[in-house]
């Protein structure tokens, strides 16, 4: 087994909130999700805040992958119900053996951030 670190880069000078939730899939071009280690089962991180800088490491079975796959990353992390980041995956070449990705986020625009309430009309 080999093991991918992906580190997840934040925009300058933003900090995960502490009350927040992080969520991280990563899945090969045909769609088949990759297994995580650390015994979570799946490849959702915990929802739990994370430290900083934000990682997460997974395993690779060089037996069932081979070398050159494609693999596409997508990670958010959450406010309440809030998605904070923009909602995009983005791909990495495994090079065969253990790596580390930084795979850079992008806030989402304040208009999809903040709740929006239905306007009330008066009687």
């Amino acid at each position: 087994m080999n093991i991918i670190t992906l580190t997840l880069q934040l925009p300058e000078g933003y900090r995960l909130p502490d009350a927040g939730r992080t969520e991280v899939s990563v899945r090969n071009t045909a769609g088949v999700q990759i297994s995580a280690s650390g015994g979570q089962g799946s490849n959702m991180a915990p929802k739990e805040p994370v430290n900083q800088p934000w990682q997460y490491r997974f395993q690779v079975d060089p037996e069932t992958m081979p070398a050159g796959e494609q693999l596409l990353v997508k990670a958010q992390a959450y406010q309440d119900d809030t998605a904070l980041f923009l909602d995009t995956e983005q791909a990495f070449t495994w090079d065969g053996g253990d790596q580390h990705v930084d795979i850079p986020l992008s806030l989402a625009p304040a208009s999809l951030v903040e709740t929006v309430q239905a306007p009330t009309f008066g009687s």
